[in-house]
């Protein structure tokens, strides 16, 4: 019986055994040393987009957006809704997120420089009309992070998460990496059920996307996949290179790196009965 199985046990389980959990080690400090790459590259995606025209906004709304990166959603929200309220921990990451705003002429957004798992409504939270956790789910804690999620929501909740292999061919570089077969760590079937058993029932839907990233040349691209595989024996280097070689597209002068992946959004709305 699904009622019987822990689910937030196994999510914490399955979070401590993933290999990117186990070789990055503290993701703030990651997330800090990729911020603003990892801002360039979102101009390179249309995923915001998609992401967005699923979201349950208008105008008058406020919108907590958690773990918000350089604001990859926050900043074409702040254009659309009354107010965004960022909750993220990469200091590095909020730099890019206010730059970004300041270039874009937005005053709407307020940013808070915590964890999830660190932030506690009434005090650092009010409620908010929508609550997002866009491919930000890393809470150990998986339970308790959804509870509060749902504490500070008014109207929606909605979380954006993959299932199934990941995208960056990791799957496919681990094992010559690491001697390991790679293990992303839970799917979204944990968040389901978990969500299930504390009484909410959500809507799922999954479809395939598209994650580019351009590079200037090859040598640039390598860089960053050994950043992001934390690695660094020349070993390493050369099996990245090999990989990289033969995967990227060249197209209008530049490498693209090109994955195909499923992407799911789970949604549950306050005002229906859970």
């Amino acid at each position: 019986m699904i009622e019987d199985i822990d689910w937030n046990k196994m999510w914490m389980e399955a979070m401590e055994n993933a290999s990117w959990k186990k070789r990055r080690g503290d993701m703030t400090e990651f997330w800090d040393k990729r911020a603003r790459r990892f801002s360039q590259s979102i101009k390179d995606n249309d995923r915001p987009a998609q992401i967005i025209s699923k979201l349950d906004i208008d105008p008058s709304c406020t919108v907590l957006d958690i773990g918000a990166g350089p604001g990859t959603l926050t900043i074409p929200l702040a254009k659309i809704v009354e107010h965004v309220t960022v909750v993220e921990p990469s200091g590095g990451m909020l730099t890019c997120l206010k730059e970004n705003a300041a270039n874009e002429g937005l005053e709407n957004i307020t940013c808070i420089n915590k964890k999830w798992e660190d932030v506690h409504p009434g005090e650092d939270l009010d409620e908010y009309d929508v609550v997002i956790a866009s491919y930000s789910l890393s809470m150990v804690d998986i339970k308790a992070a959804l509870l509060k999620m749902d504490k500070v929501a008014r109207r929606s909740v909605h979380l954006f998460t993959f299932t199934g292999d990941r995208m960056w061919d990791y799957t496919e570089l681990w094992p010559r990496l690491y001697d390991e077969k790679y293990q992303a760590g839970p799917d979204y079937i944990y968040l389901y059920n978990i969500l299930y058993q504390i009484g909410i029932r959500a809507d799922v839907e999954i479809s395939t996307t598209e994650h580019k990233q351009r590079f200037s040349n090859l040598e640039e691209a390598v860089e960053q996949w050994k950043e992001s595989l934390n690695i660094s024996t020349p070993e390493a280097e050369d099996v990245i290179r090999s990989h990289l070689t033969a995967k990227l597209i060249r197209e209008d002068g530049s490498l693209w790196s090109k994955n195909t992946m499923k992407a799911v959004s789970i949604c549950w709305k306050k005002y229906t009965e859970h």
